[in-house]
């Protein structure tokens, strides 16, 4: 049985007012690309300004890093600078709120026996924070509290971390392995 082969279908070409118009879209979309970046630049300048007060008539400070350390000099600051940022310094810790010293300790409560989210909780209502956490082998339920690191009753600072060190519901002989008997004929 034959097949007929189709012929190729011509190409359709652009008329010349097809040709015009797509280059005259794409002169427009180069004109607003340059445009749009160009204003957008200019509104970023404008607003550091007003952003950053004193940046937009001041020397830019990274520019002059910058080009210091790109001549290999790094500038030092006169005698009166140094003298006005030691006093500004000195104002800022005069006028900062002070500090509380915790002169408390808190004892780290007794949480053997205990699940190891009941633990944790009560680690936090104590104003501690829960730190690592170890696995013993111990025929108590796995997750039980086994003890802690500082131990029960130890007085700490506020927000020390805790290690709960927890059962892992094996004993010891459970991880070996027993040899067979052997019976002798």
């Amino acid at each position: 049985m034959a097949t007929a082969k189709s012929a190729p279908k011509p190409a359709k070409k652009k008329s010349p007012a097809g040709r015009a118009n797509t280059r005259l879209w794409l002169k427009r979309a180069v004109v607003a690309l340059i445009a749009g970046v160009s204003i957008g630049a200019g509104a970023g300048v404008a607003t550091v300004s007003r952003l950053e007060p004193g940046r937009g008539t001041g020397v830019d400070s990274l520019a002059v890093m910058l080009d210091s350390i790109a001549k290999g000099r790094i500038p030092k600051s006169s005698a009166a600078e140094r003298t006005a940022e030691r006093q500004r310094v000195a104002d800022s810790v005069k006028n900062a709120a002070p500090v509380e010293v915790a002169d408390e300790l808190i004892a780290i409560p007794s949480l053997a026996d205990l699940e190891e989210g009941a633990a944790r909780n009560a680690l936090i209502d104590a104003g501690l924070q829960v730190g690592e956490v170890q696995f013993q082998p111990s025929p108590k339920p796995a997750g039980t509290v086994l003890s802690t690191i500082p131990a029960a009753g130890a007085k700490v600072a506020p927000e020390t971390p805790v290690t709960l060190v927890l059962s892992d519901g094996r004993t010891g002989t459970d991880t070996l392995s027993r040899p067979s008997p052997t019976h002798a004929p």
